[in-house]
């Protein structure tokens, strides 16, 4: 009876599966009032992200990007983004999943989570698109963040200032 229980024990950390991540980026957008788009691309996403056989709302886990490999079209404007972000000092952000609920919309659901970003950790919620397909789960979320709330000052050029709310997009490929 005890090896039975000992045996139980040990394998429930199994029923919960790692997925590899096999691609994944971020693409944050914001404008330049009365300008121009800012469409900063990072295809260098990271992910540490379980689930507990297809069960979507047992998603568990963490994303992360380096903020040094955002690129836009424009490789001076890139340079001021790093500088407003500090990228230096604060070279990554995380976003780690807390819980995962589905709507009422097929293969939908909201992210629940907390974003660390500049040093300052919030609560943050995606809408996302999520689904498997052949043992590859794919994962759309969309969200967005307010600058200021992280304690970053969006640059300003004469009368003309970047927007303070920076629109996201996640996109990951992940098999089982």
């Amino acid at each position: 009876m005890k090896k039975l229980l000992m045996s139980l024990l040990f394998s429930l950390p199994l029923l919960a599966g790692s997925l590899q991540l096999q691609s994944g980026s971020i693409q944050a957008h914001t404008e330049m009032m009365m300008d121009s788009e800012i469409n900063p691309l990072n295809k260098s996403l990271q992910a540490d992200i379980s689930i507990e056989g297809s069960n979507i709302k047992t998603l568990s886990g963490k994303f992360w990007v380096d903020l040094n490999l955002f690129a836009s079209d424009k490789k001076d404007r890139d340079e001021h983004m790093y500088e407003s972000l500090e990228s230096t000092k604060f070279t990554s952000a995380t976003f780690s999943i807390l819980n995962v609920e589905a709507t009422a919309e097929a293969n939908t659901y909201t992210v629940n989570g907390k974003l660390n970003f500049h040093g300052v950790e919030r609560a943050l919620k995606a809408k996302a698109k999520i689904h498997f397909e052949n043992n590859t789960l794919h994962f759309e979320a969309t969200s967005m963040i307010n600058m200021p709330d992280y304690g970053i000052e969006m640059p300003c050029m004469v009368f003309m200032c970047v927007r303070d709310q920076v629109d996201l997009v996640v996109k990951a490929t992940f098999t089982k």
